[in-house]
Parts: structure tokens; C-alpha cells; sequence
């Protein structure tokens, strides 16, 4: 079956200046994605967990193009995404939408919810006419929870949870084929994000929607998705079926995120053995040789300082020397 979407050795450098520098000097390169390899099956979830600072949002925005990009990204088995002009992007950015991890910053605070919503069928579906706009708007809100009488309010009258169905109907009002999930509900309270992810699980069965979920909660990836991608600064170290992550995880990064996740029962959370990260999350700009992980890992050794791990494996892949 071909792949919806396939990620070919992406790669995404920042050239960062230091406050300071003479004019001269030649600005340092920061790697924020360094050979990410992927693919995604129509209606399949992907989701993708790693810390602050490992390229889980830049992999998102280098997909869309918001970033520039080196090497391909697939789509549909047929064209090359990073190949196309900004001009000629355009069709391909109506069959994906992303959703942002600030639900009030990503709406613009001078637009109603129904102009915010209507947005994307402006730029995609220009001949619609304004009666038919409307429906579709009036649709999309009654589809994610928001009240008819509420079409001409402003942002700022709504809730974080509401601000994030009103992104989600935007994205989604133009059913598109991908959607990606950048921490879409990291900044809600508890019982929202339940209700935002149940939402979000529901309308991808409706439209067979293939979804990319970057969250820091794994106990939220672990409920949404099919497939698990861990990242650490910016290659990955594992991917896994989800049940397949959760129960065997073979990657010693993966093993210390999983080990961190709190278990309701409190005796089995007593008796857990937690496997403590030592030190702090290197710098993009000077990464470690080899293995990037191996400053952290207590199963580190010589080659792990020498040779760069392969992501080898069927099903279950992971990149380590010593994977369990």
C-alpha cells in the first residue's frame, strides 16, 4: 500500500548568530532535524514525543513548508513536497492543515469565529458563494461543539478549550487528508484535553483523516495513536507500533520517557523503577559525537562515541548500540 506521506533523510539547519558577533563573523549552524526517516498511511496516527528542543514542531513546520527543508517529502507516493515552489504548494496545502499548541495566539484577534473559520475556504474554494460559506461555517461549529449564536464573537470571548475547536473546525473545514497536531492541547486544563482529544479521535474516523500528534504527554499519545516516533534532538531514536512502545520499548531514552509516566494505582507506582535521566539536553549546536544520546545513557560505551546508530528493524526500529 502506498504510503499517504513518506519523510526521506529531512534535515533542517538554522544558521544562529551570537549576540555580540562582529559583522564578520560567519554565523553557527544549529540542526534541528538531522536525517528523520518516516512514513504515514492514510487514516493512520503517528504520534511523536521527545523533550522541549528536539525538533518535534520543526519536523511539523518542515513538512508544510514553514521552514526550509532538505531532503523529500513524499506525497501520495508521487511528488515531492520540497521540490515545489511556495506558488505551486498551494493545491497540496488544502489536503493538509496544522493545528497549533496556542489556541488563542494562533486565531487573529480582529476576526470573528465565523470569518476565522471561513478563512480556508476563501484561499481553497474561492467560487463558493457567501450563503454557501456560511452553511459550511454553521456545520463545521455545530461539528465541534461550538453554538450557532456564537458566529460573531471575537476570540478573546472564548474559552482555551473553545479557542481550540474553533482551530480545529478551521483546519478542518476544508477536509483535508492530513492533519497535523502541534501539542494541541498542552496548554488546557486536564478534563478539556479529554474532551479536545475525543473530539479529535471522532472527527478523524468520520473523514479517515492521517494525523501527525506531537505532544509531551505520553499518556495522551499512548491513547490516540497507532504508531510512536521518539525523537531526541533531532534524530529518531525509536519507532514502534503503540503497543508494541509501551510494553517492550527497546531504546534507553524511550525506556526513561515510559518510566516517568505517572500509574494511577499507587502501589504499583511505589514499586515502579524509574530511570533517571542524568544531565541536561546537549545543544543543537554542538552536538555530540556518534550517538547523540550517549552523554545521558548509562549503557554508553566506546562505540557509542564513534559511530552514529542506524535505525534498524521491521515493525519495531530503533537506533542504539546496545538496544534491549
Amino acid at each position: 500500500m502506498t504510503a499517504l506521506l513518506k519523510v526521506q533523510d529531512l534535515r533542517v539547519t538554522f544558521h544562529i548568530s551570537r549576540e555580540g558577533d562582529m559583522p564578520w563573523t560567519r554565523p553557527r549552524p544549529l540542526h534541528a532535524l538531522n536525517g528523520v526517516n518516516f512514513s504515514l498511511a492514510a487514516g493512520e496516527t503517528l504520534g511523536i514525543v521527545g523533550e522541549s528542543g528536539c525538533g518535534k514542531s520543526t519536523l511539523a513546520r518542515a513538512i508544510t513548508q514553514m521552514v526550509a527543508a532538505q531532503g523529500k517529502v513524499v506525497w501520495n507516493g508521487t511528488q515531492d513536497l520540497l521540490a515545489l515552489s511556495r506558488h505551486e504548494m498551494l493545491p497540496y496545502r488544502a489536503n493538509m492543515q496544522m493545528i497549533f499548541q496556542d489556541p488563542l495566539a494562533s486565531l487573529n484577534p480582529r476576526m470573528t469565529i465565523g470569518q476565522i473559520i471561513a478563512e480556508p475556504l476563501k484561499t481553497h474554494h474561492p467560487n463558493l458563494s457567501a450563503t454557501e460559506v456560511r452553511a459550511r461555517v454553521q456545520l463545521w461549529m455545530d461539528r465541534v461543539g461550538l453554538l450557532p449564536n456564537q458566529i460573531n464573537r471575537y476570540p478573546h470571548e472564548f474559552s482555551g478549550g473553545q479557542c481550540q475547536r474553533i482551530g480545529i473546525a478551521r483546519a478542518l473545514i476544508i477536509e483535508p487528508q492530513l492533519l497535523i497536531c502541534d501539542e494541541p492541547v498542552s496548554a488546557l486544563d486536564v478534563s478539556i484535553q479529554a474532551q479536545v482529544i475525543n473530539l479529535l479521535a471522532d472527527l478523524q474516523r468520520d473523514l479517515g483523516l492521517a494525523m501527525i500528534f506531537i505532544a509531551h504527554d505520553l499518556s495522551v499519545v499512548k491513547h490516540i495513536s497507532d504508531r510512536v516516533m521518539v525523537l531526541y534532538l533531532g534524530r529518531v531514536m525509536e519507532v514502534a507500533d503503540r503497543a508494541a512502545l509501551f510494553a517492550a520499548p527497546k531504546h534507553p531514552y524511550t525506556q526513561a520517557l515510559l518510566s516517568a509516566v505517572p500509574i494511577p494505582d499507587p502501589i504499583k507506582e511505589r514499586a515502579k523503577q524509574v530511570i533517571a535521566l542524568t544531565g541536561d539536553l546537549p545543544s543543537p549546536m554542538s552536538p555530540p559525537s556518534g550517538c547523540v544520546f550517549r552523554t545521558r545513557c548509562s549503557k554508553a560505551t566506546e562505540i557509542c562515541a564513534r559511530v552514529i546508530p542506524e535505525l534498524l528493524g521491521d515493525s519495531h526500529q530503533v537506533a542504539c548500540h546496545h538496544a534491549a
